[in-house]
Parts: C-alpha cells; structure tokens; sequence
C-alpha cells in the first residue's frame, strides 16, 4: 500500500491514513493511520460526497475518551480514483 507518511499541516501534526470502514448511516467509521494507529470518524465532510471504505485521507489525531479520534479529516484520493502509475 502506498499511503504518505504523517506530515505538518498548520499547529497540529496531520496524518495520512486510509478509511477501513463507514458507515453512512450514522456517520462513523474508522481509519488506520500511517502511524499503525486505528482512529474514530463522526460525521460527513464538508462537501463532496461521502466517505467510503478504501478513501485516503488526512487528518488530524485528537485523544478523546474511548480511544483517538480524527479531526478535519480531508479526502485525500476517493476509493474509485486509480492509482498513479509511472510511466
């Protein structure tokens, strides 16, 4: 898998990681950051449409109780967008 490590975005570290499971319907999902670490998602984003399992995304680790979760998460490559080849 091919996802970018943790990088700084503004004050707080964001990492990159790929979304392992949503659910729709509640708005909760999971996903496995670059760091190894599993991080809680509430909520759709801002605009576009929504997440789906197999999205890269960025954001950024918040501890909260019952374990991290994922602030401002952003859509990084949708689950349908091919990956890059190099020609």
């Amino acid at each position: 898998m091919d996802i970018p490590r943790t990088r700084r975005s503004g004050h707080a570290r964001a990492v990159d990681g790929l979304i392992k499971f949503y659910d729709e319907s509640t708005a909760w999902g999971i996903i496995l950051g670059v760091d190894g670490g599993l991080y809680a998602v509430r909520g759709t984003l801002r605009s576009g449409p929504p997440l789906q399992v197999g999205d890269r995304v960025v954001f950024e680790p918040r501890p909260a109780p019952g374990g991290p979760r994922a602030a401002g998460v952003q859509r990084v490559a949708s689950a349908e967008t091919p990956p890059k080849t190099k020609e």
